[in-house]
């Protein structure tokens, strides 16, 4: 359902690069799906810059046992993740339709914070960890080794250790950069 809902909306809004359900499935879900053997059971998870709702709808999918917020500032990508959310009967997954800033505040903290294809690492920290409870994490997806090498020596070694976790997919170079509060 979540497939065809997002070639449906994409048709008219434009709200991802592909225009088949065997391209998204392919593109989109396969690699979104990557990230779930890294999220233990029971966690809250903020997915910042959700787009279309990935990887966020398809960890609520998967795995309804974990609470999902996906914050999306684009008004027509947060529409159609209101929508889903909707029409899929979700109760765990919730949307906040503005963009998450270090200015924000906020007494909601995760457990896990997630993005793909938002931003380098550091920024992504810079803007969400007053976000991350004590002992959360980062499952950030990301492509080139090389690349995630370059953004982690930004990171502060005394907050955080990581994990770069490569991932077997046929049209990505895929890698889940694991992030861990000290």
């Amino acid at each position: 359902m979540y497939i065809k809902e997002v070639v449906s909306f994409n048709k008219a809004h434009n709200i991802v690069g592909r225009s088949s359900e065997d391209e998204i499935i392919k593109e989109d879900i396969r690699d979104c799906e990557t990230i779930l053997e890294h999220i233990p059971k029971s966690q809250t998870i903020l997915d910042i810059g959700s787009g279309a709702g990935l990887p966020g709808l398809v960890i609520a999918i998967h795995q309804p046992w974990n609470t999902v917020t996906m914050s999306e500032k684009n008004q027509k990508k947060a529409y159609f993740i209101k929508k889903t959310i909707r029409s899929l009967g979700l109760t765990n997954a919730h949307l906040i339709d503005s963009a998450i800033n270090p200015h924000q505040n906020t007494d909601k903290k995760f457990d896990i914070i997630t993005a793909r294809a938002l931003a380098k690492t550091h920024k992504i920290v810079e803007i969400s960890e007053h976000h991350l409870k004590t002992g959360g994490k980062y499952l950030l997806m990301k492509g080139v080794a090389e690349k995630i090498n370059q953004e982690v020596v930004h990171l502060d070694n005394k907050k955080y250790s990581y994990t770069i976790h490569k991932k077997e997919l046929t049209n990505h170079n895929r890698h889940i950069l694991e992030i861990n509060q000290k």
